[in-house]
């Protein structure tokens, strides 16, 4: 499949009604959800996205538990920033159950990346390795999952931090896209995960 089609399934497969922020901490861009079912992506894909959901412990494939920006399928990157604002804000308050667990493994092993900005900072949401360069034309290695633990919700990214604009037959990228740009949002929000 080529990555114009790619994106295409996926436009057609988001559902009609965008996320709009009820405050200033929502999505600088509309974010659309996707129904799991619906999701036009490989198997390997939605089964580990399942996997993070139904995961018990903290979800990760890393060859070491401390690496960061590891490339391979499932591992946890890194602590993701969320900036700019794509993603609604995860909730605040007291941690319980797997969203503790998920947020001392981040501490633990994690804290150096925080957006590869050395922080210490946990902010509620991990960001995973979703291909391999074989996927999709420009590298699936670009597909990005990101779990909100604080939330239980899931977000996938095509193209890392890219957005597009695409006509008739072409698709062109642009690296992350400003508010009010006409962008679509690099990310969509999957729902119903089974």
């Amino acid at each position: 499949m080529s990555s114009f089609a790619f994106i295409q399934g996926l436009e057609a497969a988001k559902t009609v009604a965008e996320v709009i922020p009820v405050d200033h901490n929502g999505p600088v861009l509309p974010l659309y959800p996707i129904e799991f079912r619906s999701l036009p992506v490989d198997q390997k894909i939605k089964d580990l996205m399942s996997a993070i959901m139904r995961s018990s412990g903290a979800y990760d494939m890393s060859e070491r538990s401390t690496s960061i920006g590891d490339d391979t399928v499932g591992a946890m990157r890194q602590i993701h920033s969320n900036v700019p604002k794509y993603l609604p804000t995860a909730s605040g308050g007291a941690l319980s159950g797997r969203a503790k667990v998920y947020d001392a493994y981040a501490q633990a092993f994690k804290h150096h990346s925080a957006d590869r900005g050395g922080g210490s900072a946990t902010t509620g949401f991990v960001e995973y390795t979703a291909g391999d360069l074989a996927m999709y034309g420009w590298g699936g290695n670009r597909f990005r999952i990101v779990f909100n633990y604080r939330d239980s919700k899931l977000y996938f990214a095509p193209l890392h931090y890219a957005s597009w604009t695409l006509t008739a037959t072409t698709i062109t990228t642009v690296d992350k896209p400003k508010g009010g740009s006409g962008h679509p949002n690099p990310f969509f929000w999957i729902t119903n995960i089974k």
